[in-house]
């Protein structure tokens, strides 16, 4: 690889992951890489503690990478301890100069990784940086936060239609509705991470993500100690699809799993109410 190109390295966690969605991200990923001429690491970190997931994955991955850009490189952990968790296991590995922390829910832009290399290369200061996200129905998807209180919490996680039509500006406001879909790189508080593109060498600055956080706001915790080293982004002209969030949707131990994230990240960074 020219060495005037940045190294890109990348990794999935999956504990019972849709496989259907896992092979449309893989896939998406090859075809990006191809794009940017160069191999890519991609770790798939299963924590899934099932032979049979197992086995599925990596025929399914056999298949689907067939453009020769991704090494992949399978993990299975004995234990699941956490999204969080399950992407620091990569830390001591070969990343490259920029990792992706990605969900298996998503699927990229043909030009996406072309765009993160351009980003990241002409913004040394940048620390992490997230895209422009929609839905499967072309909605948007608000990827960058403002900094969160007890109030948007309490909504968000209810999932109630008439309340978020009541407190829609507050909403709004969180979700950085007002960020330009075009344009240069848009300085924000916080990232979701469903697509997170950082220099790892920031992110073994500050010691990845805090596994104390099982599931939801690691990111933001993330975002918000790297932020004292570096700057946090959006670019809107990194594109993904993103097939998943939600997590009133997704029933009450997701829902309990909110809650109990967000009070370790309001004793952490401070508390705000309304």
């Amino acid at each position: 690889m020219n060495q005037q190109i940045p190294s890109l390295s990348a990794a999935v966690v999956l504990y019972h992951s849709s496989l259907e969605q896992l092979e449309a991200l893989v896939a998406s990923l090859d075809k990006s890489a191809q794009s940017i001429g160069a191999e890519l690491p991609l770790y798939l970190v299963d924590q899934s503690q099932s032979a049979i997931y197992s086995a599925a994955v990596r025929e399914m991955t056999r298949k689907v990478v067939t453009g020769g850009s991704l090494q992949l490189h399978y993990i299975a952990r004995e234990s699941n301890d956490g999204y969080g968790a399950g992407h620091n296991t990569v830390l001591d590995k070969m990343l490259g100069d920029y990792h992706l922390m990605l969900n298996p829910d998503v699927e990229l832009s043909e030009d996406a990784l072309v765009q993160v290399l351009k980003s990241l290369r002409d913004h040394p200061d940048v620390t992490i940086m997230a895209p422009r996200g929609a839905n499967e129905l072309g909605d948007e998807e608000h990827l960058a936060k403002r900094y969160p209180s007890v109030l948007v919490l309490l909504l968000r996680a209810l999932g109630l239609p008439f309340l978020s039509r009541c407190f829609s500006q507050r909403l709004a406001s969180y979700e950085l509705r007002d960020l330009s879909d075009e344009g240069d790189l848009q300085d924000v508080p916080l990232l979701s991470g469903c697509f997170m593109a950082a220099r790892s060498d920031a992110l073994r600055a500050v010691g990845g993500f805090n596994e104390r956080f099982f599931m939801y706001f690691e990111d933001y915790d993330l975002c918000m100690r790297l932020a004292s080293i570096g700057r946090v982004v959006r670019d809107p002209n990194v594109r993904i699809i993103h097939h998943g969030g939600g997590a009133a949707r997704k029933g009450f131990r997701h829902i309990g799993w909110f809650m109990s994230g967000g009070i370790r990240f309001f004793r952490t960074w401070g508390w705000r109410w309304v």
